[in-house]
């Protein structure tokens, strides 16, 4: 490496060493040497959007190598690697792409993502659809007599999830199930992007009327007001009146419901982000409709048929059974409960005819916790600030699976917010688990909920090495960037903790094939989802 960057990365390691130290003495672990520069979550080709699209490419090259290699009749057990081969190389992409289109504060970064994500989906269609690499998988399971029983059972899942895709159809059907397929994908991405780029606002005056402990989750707004003066001159004077802007994102929306006093706010609220963004009517009309013809084709009554057969329930009737069944049984309590939350709030409004609306509900249980059982959520929200949490996670994983994990410096270019941090899994017997990023804060363009990312699945690459897990953690906790100060309360804690379970499965888990997971956290919605 040359002097001048060297001291490109001197400077930059400076301030970030510094600030990774603050937060490494809150979350109380030791910082580790400073890495070399990299690319985003540690992929060299992504050190600049640009370099999505290589990494697209040789993706699509390396695939098509171990495509001829499996198509030259090779055993089973060389067949099932070589495709793992494919599953790994082609979902890391899909997997970055994804994280990055979700969570990347960079226009440039997204918009080089979202196209590299719409070129890998093209390419999965592709090989959901390759004829050669279905006759191996089918010629593979024939022979499963030979391989272990991990890989006997994804030799089968993947046949079967090559039929899912329809590739038994004749030309013209197949044709149209891959169409439909692009189709449902597209629509997917564009339902979730709308509700990122137009989560809906509400503009409320006075400012008064929006509780001080919601202040940091609003935005000051300002109009001007006419006042009208009784002078012989008969002019009048204007005042900037001050509001408050309320974005309806779910974690906004939730707060105000549970903590605004003002009825008429709730409402409002409640209104505007359960029927926003209004785009996403007519998505989900074109969704419906090509999910039902592609149920069709593939032999189902409808999409929910197709969709359930593969698990667990069978079919629709046995969901609908169950879910009527646990109805029943909540039924009574629910009731009870409801009646309770309406009594409580005709006692506080001074009216014994009160109905309860959908936007009360909230507020008004929280009260009747509150009040009737000494139920302070700011109180229970005390105990839980976002370090206590990560602490607490990080004991119970020391506790039932002897692993520690310790936050490590992140290299230049590998993060995308100067936030996120990074834990490496560890076990004294066995070594390195995995990687896990957390990236909790909510910022502006962000994915509005909670999510697991895979980035790497765990496989094993030979008979002595081991290709690690990576996966992100991303959440979206407002206040302070100070995880000492962040305050959760009791949903967003056992969110956190949900999460986090999902991130501990990816970590945890030792497969001989990355295809192993059948259960592993995919974004893409084609069969070729290993």
């Amino acid at each position: 490496m040359s002097a001048a960057m060297w001291s490109v990365v001197i400077r930059r390691s400076s301030w970030e060493i510094l600030r990774q130290i603050k937060r490494n003495i809150l979350l109380g672990v030791a910082i580790r040497t400073f890495s070399t520069p990299t690319g985003l979550y540690g992929f060299p080709h992504l050190k600049t959007p640009k370099g999505f699209q290589p990494f697209v490419d040789d993706a699509i090259q390396r695939s098509g190598e171990l495509i001829s290699y499996i198509c030259s009749k090779r055993p089973a057990a060389e067949v099932m690697r070589a495709m793992d081969e494919i599953s790994d190389t082609v979902c890391s992409v899909v997997d970055s792409a994804e994280l990055c289109r979700n969570t990347h504060p960079d226009r440039e970064f997204v918009e080089e993502a979202t196209k590299a994500s719409m070129k890998i989906n093209e390419y999965l269609h592709y090989l959901n659809t390759n004829h050669d690499l279905y006759d191996a998988v089918k010629k593979a399971e024939q022979e499963c007599h030979m391989l272990s029983e991990e890989a006997q059972r994804g030799v089968r899942n993947l046949r079967a999830d090559f039929e899912r895709g329809g590739i038994h159809l004749c030309p013209e059907k197949l044709d149209r199930v891959n169409k439909l397929n692009i189709e449902i994908s597209q629509l997917c991405r564009e339902y979730n992007e709308n509700i990122v780029m137009d989560p809906g606002t509400v503009d409320i005056y006075p400012s008064s009327r929006i509780p001080k402990n919601l202040h940091y989750l609003v935005k000051p707004i300002y109009c001007s007001k006419s006042l009208i003066t009784k002078d012989l001159s008969g002019s009048g004077d204007t005042l900037k009146e001050k509001g408050f802007r309320i974005t309806t994102n779910p974690q906004t929306l939730t707060s105000v419901l549970q903590f605004s006093s003002d009825d008429e706010v709730r409402k409002m609220v409640y209104i505007r982000g359960n029927s926003v963004p209004h785009a996403n009517v007519d998505v989900l009309k074109r969704l419906i409709s090509a999910r039902h013809e592609l149920a069709q084709i593939m032999g189902s009554r409808s999409y929910a048929e197709f969709s359930v057969k593969p698990n667990m329930a069978v079919s629709p009737k046995v969901v609908t059974s169950f879910l009527l069944e646990m109805s029943k049984m909540v039924q009574a309590k629910s009731i009870e409960e409801r009646k309770l939350v309406m009594k409580f709030k005709r006692e506080k409004c001074g009216r014994s005819d009160g109905d309860l609306r959908p936007w009360d509900e909230t507020y008004y249980m929280t009260m009747m916790k509150s009040s009737s059982y000494k139920l302070d959520a700011s109180v229970v929200g005390s105990y839980f600030s976002l370090s206590n949490c990560i602490e607490g996670l990080k004991v119970l994983v020391q506790s039932l699976f002897g692993a520690t994990f310790r936050i490590i410096p992140l290299a230049p270019g590998e993060s995308w917010d100067p936030h996120v941090l990074k834990l490496s899994l560890d076990h004294p017997e066995e070594g390195d688990l995995g990687y896990l990023y957390l990236d909790l804060y909510s910022r502006k363009g962000k994915y509005p909920g909670c999510a697991h990312f895979a980035i790497k699945g765990a496989r094993r690459i030979s008979q002595t090495e081991y290709q690690l897990p990576i996966v992100a953690l991303v959440c979206n906790f407002s206040g302070s960037r100070n995880p000492s100060a962040v305050r959760l309360n009791h949903w967003e804690v056992e969110t956190l903790f949900h999460e986090f379970g999902h991130a501990l499965h990816s970590l945890l888990s030792r497969t001989i094939l990355c295809m192993g997971l059948s259960s592993f956290e995919k974004i893409c919605e084609t069969p070729f989802n290993w």
